[in-house]
């Protein structure tokens, strides 16, 4: 079996000849490689500077959307619900996210800025963690101090790459999810290899606290729990045929099982209480009562969020975006293929089922589900940034010097190309965030301080940065929408009549818009397109 360490066999799992036993005191095989373990700061250094870089270039506080805001709500109110007992709002998502930027807040002053310093640690951590994770896997353990440019060059496609530039710069649960799937793949794998306990109380510790941070992390569960199932079957079984003693795992093994599991259910326990008060955060999520194989083909959708209809069933739109110019740029596509034909070629099926399992999982629950938003793709990135190191790792064995130069200005291409349209979609990103912060600094000139105030669209925009409580149209029912018309003082409403149209048809929300045109009417006061002001009843404002 071919290996990238001359005069080292090689077994199923990948390990070599000069790897000790899967359990126990194990002689760590990466541990010739101390010169090198320093390289995965190139990459995290690398992310950090394009999240500072993007910073700076594109003025944002990273509150783009209600989920942005929301998350930032939640974290500002655990200091005083702490320290005073004042009331939590409330919160559809694990609170993993909110809870470590809560840490920060009275660093930056109370300000967004913690979310931000929070995701982009996070996509600086997983970029390093890819280039950890492909050294591991391919049991480069003498590799140079200075790193092997296929190394590098998957670290940075990770680092530059449109999904993690954008992702650093948002107050959202994405990047956390992000990091802390990485660092669980990397605990495990080094678990696997050396036996040593601690990596598997940290990969389930990064597990759970990525599944309180997004619950499609928990899935993870599956490709690691398949990992380390496969691979200490080869090196057990190598073991014991060279000392023809049963095929058992120790004690110790089971020691540090259960430690691990004591340690992930520790921290996902308690949210998954919160998450059973609140049913449909999860045992009663869209994601899980809608799921079905069906959706994965169809176009057209009804969900409590609307009306949708995409341009490609789930099934086809997910594994395009998966290779997207502004998510991970699509000349990496063959190098990421041939990283996963090399480890099913060498049979190194733990690895398979971890690096190419984990975004076929991913794939095919998203393909379920009647959302479409490449955004949920993003755990995937360190897999497949851990592929694409190990088909670059091929290129200087196969090709020659000509043909190496010819792969490193392709992927460098690659790299700046998924940097150009990644900062191209995060500027036009900062633009609609500015139009909504417009449209909540308008509407404050324009609706009196006593006035109640109806509205459809960023409501959280509204109440941020316009000061100001609004009712939502998407929530109210019809007592209170009538408790609001039956009261003295002016009463105003925000819509997009368009989008009420289409997205909202023949549901709660355009069914309010009608009832209060109908009666008691509604008066246009001014437009700030797509959203009109109306004056709802008699009366000028």
């Amino acid at each position: 079996m071919p290996t990238d360490l001359p005069g080292l066999a090689s077994n199923g799992s990948g390990a070599t000849a000069e790897s000790s036993p899967r359990y126990g005191r194990a002689k760590d095989p990466a541990g010739a490689a101390g010169r090198s373990r320093s390289s995965w700061l190139v990459p995290f250094a690398l992310a950090l500077a394009a999240a500072s870089v993007t910073k700076v270039c594109f003025p944002f506080d990273g509150l783009y959307g209600q989920d942005a805001f929301a998350y930032f709500r939640y974290a500002s109110a655990l200091w005083p619900h702490l320290l005073r007992a004042a009331p939590l709002p409330t919160l559809y998502w694990p609170a993993g996210y909110p809870v470590t930027v809560a840490l920060l807040l009275p660093l930056t002053g109370g300000k967004p800025l913690a979310g931000q310093i929070v995701s982009s640690l996070a996509c600086a951590i997983s970029a390093g963690a890819t280039v950890t994770l492909v050294r591991q896997v391919r049991g480069d353990g003498r590799a140079p101090a200075g790193g092997t440019a296929s190394d590098l060059l998957c670290g940075a496609a990770v680092a530059l790459s449109g999904a993690t530039i954008r992702t650093s710069q948002l107050v959202m649960a994405d990047g956390l999810a992000l990091g802390a799937t990485a660092a669980a793949m990397v605990c495990a794998v080094r678990h696997a290899q050396t036996g040593r306990g601690g990596w598997l109380v940290g990969c389930a510790l990064a597990l759970a606290w990525g599944t309180t941070s997004r619950w499609l992390i928990g899935l993870l569960v599956l490709p690691i729990g398949a990992f380390i199932a496969l691979h200490p079957r080869s090196d057990r079984s190598r073991a014991a045929c060279l000392s023809r003693k049963p095929l058992t795992a120790p004690p110790r093994f089971w020691f540090w099982m259960g430690v691990a599991a004591f340690a992930g259910l520790s921290i996902l326990v308690p949210q998954l209480v919160v998450a059973h008060l609140n049913p449909a955060s999860l045992e009663k999520h869209e994601w899980l009562v809608s799921w079905s194989v069906r959706n994965a083909f169809k176009r057209e959708f009804h969900t409590p969020d609307g009306a949708a209809t995409y341009r490609l069933p789930p099934c086809v739109s997910y594994l395009v975006r998966l290779a997207w110019p502004d998510y991970f740029f699509p000349i990496f596509v063959p190098f990421v293929f041939l990283g996963a034909w090399r480890l099913i070629r060498e049979r190194r099926w733990a690895y398979a089922a971890l690096l190419v399992g984990w975004p076929v999982i991913v794939w095919a629950f998203l393909s379920g589900i009647p959302y479409e938003n490449p955004r949920f793709l993003l755990p995937t990135l360190p897999a497949i940034g851990a592929l694409l190191g190990m088909g670059l790792s091929v290129v200087p064995t196969h090709a020659s010097s000509n043909g190496r130069r010819a792969v490193t200005a392709v992927v460098a291409a690659g790299i700046a190309g998924g940097l150009f349209f990644g900062v191209r979609e995060h500027a036009r990103l900062v633009a609609r965030k500015n139009v909504d912060r417009d449209l909540a600094l308008w509407l404050k000139r324009r609706v009196p301080p006593d006035a109640d105030l109806l509205a459809e669209g960023p409501i959280l925009d509204l109440e941020y940065y316009g000061a100001r409580r609004a009712h939502e149209l998407f929530s109210a029912k019809d007592a209170e929408i009538d408790a609001l018309v039956s009261k003295r003082g002016p009463l105003f409403l925000l819509a997009d009549a368009d989008e009420l149209k289409t997205q909202w048809v023949g549901l709660a929300p355009e069914q309010s818009f009608e009832r209060l045109r109908r009666s008691p009417g509604l008066t246009v006061v001014a437009t700030h397109p797509p959203f009109t002001l109306f004056r709802v009843g008699q009366g000028t404002p």
